[in-house]
């Protein structure tokens, strides 16, 4: 694609079907801040449509049993998976698959051409849930289908996961830890839930060196952050050479969120999403997706993701 790029963002009121009860963190009024601030978004960025994630699409990255245990905590009226502390309503299984399948839209307009680089505002978020488990707010890994979609729809071999949630994506990084075409690479909070993610796990077998985990103490600001990148993940980054890279985008580094314990500020989410668009410039024709995770301050959530959107151009 030649001249200036063109950035899709996907946002549907659909993801507040997905009822997490009194007072989560993870709720559908979070999501509605967020909503309205992607409507004020100028006409030259393209709204991308969603569609809902097939089953066949979901299991690229989930065992069988695992997706019909989620079909049937939903149909079954289950507050909580089986599988731990994930919070669910009778909705939040079609939710979970639409939230996928947005995700899978915006890497197929991306390859088509239609946009250069994506958002998607989607719920649950993703990168806690494994191939067999459910975890924290996370019911599919939208980010983790993604990368299987673009191997086996798209022929790509080489797909990096760029995760600057403040907690570590546990999910992600078990389904690609043995994966030596899959790059992980994590920013994080160090000790804190899901209390995974040490600077020693670099992948396992054949992934070996697949995995790049920057855990970063608590009450950092964004400045340790940009540090971490530029002496460790951009050199990684080039040394694996992607060529699609997807991006975990969490907000709940931000110094307001109720959970999370950084001190990044928009500056922060605009100088890491620059730093991702020049790797996906470099190796990836420019070619990016990023899918919403964390973030709990509302209002901060509304104002980093358009830091975001802005950084994409």
């Amino acid at each position: 694609m030649t001249g200036p790029a063109r950035i899709g963002v996907h946002w549907d009121a659909r993801y507040e079907r997905h009822d997490t009860g009194f007072c989560h963190p993870e709720s559908a009024n979070r999501y509605r801040i967020l909503r309205a601030a992607l409507e004020e978004l100028p006409d030259d960025i393209v709204r991308l449509p969603g569609r809902r994630a097939t089953v066949s699409e979901i299991l690229l990255a989930h065992e069988h049993y695992y997706h019909d245990l989620v079909y049937r905590d939903a149909e079954t009226f289950a507050d909580c998976l089986r599988t731990g502390d994930t919070a669910i309503c009778e909705e939040s299984y079609e939710v979970a698959r639409e939230a996928t399948g947005a995700v899978l839209e915006a890497v197929d307009a991306v390859m088509r051409g239609d946009v250069t680089r994506a958002f998607c505002a989607v719920r649950p978020p993703g990168h806690h849930a494994s191939s067999a488990r459910g975890m924290g707010f996370c019911i599919f890994n939208h980010v983790a289908v993604a990368a299987r979609y673009l191997q086996s729809h798209h022929g790509l071999r080489r797909i990096a996961i760029v995760d600057w949630d403040v907690h570590h994506g546990n999910g992600t990084e078990a389904i690609f830890l043995e994966d030596p075409d899959v790059f992980y690479l994590s920013l994080h909070e160090q000790g804190i839930y899901p209390y995974t993610g040490p600077a020693t796990e670099h992948g396992q077998g054949e992934g070996k060196g697949a995995t790049l985990n920057l855990p970063l103490p608590f009450a950092s600001p964004g400045p340790t952050a940009l540090a971490a990148w530029n002496e460790f993940a951009a050199p990684a980054l080039d040394a694996f050479q992607p060529e699609f890279l997807l991006v975990s985008a969490g907000f709940d580094a931000l110094a307001s969120d109720p959970i999370g314990g950084l001190r990044w500020d928009n500056a922060t989410f605009t100088a890491l999403t620059q730093r991702c668009t020049a790797i996906a410039r470099k190796w990836c024709g420019g070619r990016m997706v990023s899918s919403l995770e964390g973030g709990y301050d509302p209002e901060g959530l509304a104002a980093a993701a358009l830091a975001h959107v802005a950084a994409l151009q």
